[in-house]
């Protein structure tokens, strides 16, 4: 099948090309290796689609494009950022905490409240309730007479914020 091998050849050409964009937006080397490699494959597999009314180029970067968003899609569903630790080694006994551990414990609770003592009214008071009382969601919304839709965004929110600190300590 010449007209495949041709295809092929089209868009290697535009590879260089294709690296430098997702490098860019990714700032990751090897996260933008696979998306680059996806966009190709996806070029390849539905080549039949490729309609000519735009450049080659411009089809690439679209596919690149829609795979950069898709792998941040797929990212932000699931990072998860804990504000209160446990230890969950097994093998201690519950009664008995290592030196290390108990001050890890002691220094990431007393950041995670530093930072939490610097968020607006709004978003601190839904942490304080759902995160470091435990409470959930809907409690929260009767206690602070919200919707439930206002606290799930509030607590959205505030954790958005939150991240940048949180993230910055790892024990």
């Amino acid at each position: 099948m010449p007209g495949k091998e041709s295809f092929a050849d089209c868009v290697a050409q535009h590879l260089p090309y294709l690296n430098r964009m997702v490098r860019h937006l990714t700032r990751s080397d090897p996260m933008a290796e696979d998306i680059v490699q996806q966009t190709m494959l996806k070029a390849l597999v539905h080549a039949d689609q490729f309609r000519f009314e735009s450049t080659m180029k411009t089809w690439l970067t679209s596919i690149a494009l829609n795979e950069v968003r898709q792998v941040y899609r797929c990212k932000q569903r699931t990072r998860f950022v804990p504000l209160v630790t446990e230890d969950l080694e097994s093998d201690r006994s519950p009664w008995v905490e290592s030196p290390s551990a108990s001050f890890e414990t002691r220094e990431r609770e007393a950041l995670i409240r530093r930072a939490v003592a610097h968020l607006p009214e709004s978003y601190r008071c839904v942490i304080e309730l759902c995160d470091l009382q435990r409470l959930s969601l809907r409690e929260a919304a009767v206690r602070l007479r919200l919707t439930l839709a206002a606290v799930k965004t509030r607590h959205q929110r505030a954790r958005q914020k939150l991240r940048p600190f949180v993230i910055k300590f790892k024990p």
